[in-house]
């Protein structure tokens, strides 16, 4: 009679190729580079090519991902929260290999997208300077806050009768945010490539048109033409919220720190 094979990881009896408790594999080989290698791409293109699969939906069609991890799906795609945290890792790995200062990417970025930026060296400068630092610093901080604003006017203003909950109206945002991400590491392989951004407009244009047609592949209970209309409300709104959150936090700085205020002055920046 054979010897019964316990689980090396939950020490379940197994009688197959993968414990039936925990996933793990049975027979695992020595640790050899190319077993790490293997078992490196096996992760990555694993569970019937679950990240190719992410990839693929949420580019064409965005909302069968979210759909489906709403209605109890966990294998199919990455779960939203992790896939969201790849990609801000993934820009920061691509800006590290790549030899690019977030800041003065971020900074580059924006004054293009300004009509008059502050004036070299002045304190203007200086202050969205040390603005950028922080949200390079910060980039999952700052991300993660827009998310439960997103869900808020998904839930209680454009699609109150989707009868999604909170939480549940946080799955697009998170997923959606995420593969925005890959417009920002376009931007920064096009820097490094050519000394060239792409356009903030050119990316916001991108970015709002991705974001309502994600919501307008989501929600189904209404034609699409509405839903897109709703999810531009919801990135409109969305935008609008985060700025106040930024308003207040600058006049906050300004009452604890009066230096702040002479940073911005105009009468201080000549």
């Amino acid at each position: 009679m054979d010897e019964e094979k316990k689980c090396v990881n939950c020490q379940v009896t197994v009688t197959e190729l993968y414990c039936p408790a925990c996933g793990q594999k049975q027979t695992v080989k020595r640790l050899t580079f190319r077993e790490g290698w293997n078992d490196f791409w096996a992760r990555i293109y694993g569970f019937d090519g679950m990240f190719p699969r992410t990839l693929r939906d949420l580019t064409i069609r965005p909302g069968i991902a979210s759909r489906r991890f709403i209605e109890g799906n966990r294998v199919a795609y990455y779960g939203p929260v992790g896939y969201f945290f790849l990609m801000i890792t993934l820009l920061y790995l691509v800006a590290s290999l790549l030899e690019i200062d977030l800041v003065e990417f971020l900074k580059g970025s924006a004054d293009l997208g300004m009509q008059a930026p502050p004036p070299k060296g002045s304190n203007q400068e200086q202050f969205m300077q040390a603005a950028m630092r922080y949200v390079s610093d910060n980039l999952k901080l700052v991300s993660f806050i827009m998310i439960p604003m997103q869900a808020f006017f998904a839930r209680y203003v454009f699609f109150r009768k989707s009868g999604l909950n909170f939480i549940e109206n946080m799955v697009l945002p998170f997923y959606v945010l995420g593969h925005m991400y890959w417009l920002s590491i376009s931007s920064l392989i096009t820097y490094s490539l050519t000394g060239n951004f792409i356009s903030p407009w050119v990316q916001t244009i991108i970015g709002l048109t991705y974001f309502s047609f994600a919501y307008a592949n989501h929600f189904q209970y209404q034609s699409k033409l509405k839903a897109f209309f709703k999810g531009l409300g919801v990135y409109i709104g969305t935008q609008f919220m985060f700025g106040i959150l930024v308003a207040i936090v600058v006049v906050m700085l300004i009452v604890m720190n009066p230096s702040v205020f002479e940073m911005l002055r105009p009468s201080n920046n000549p």
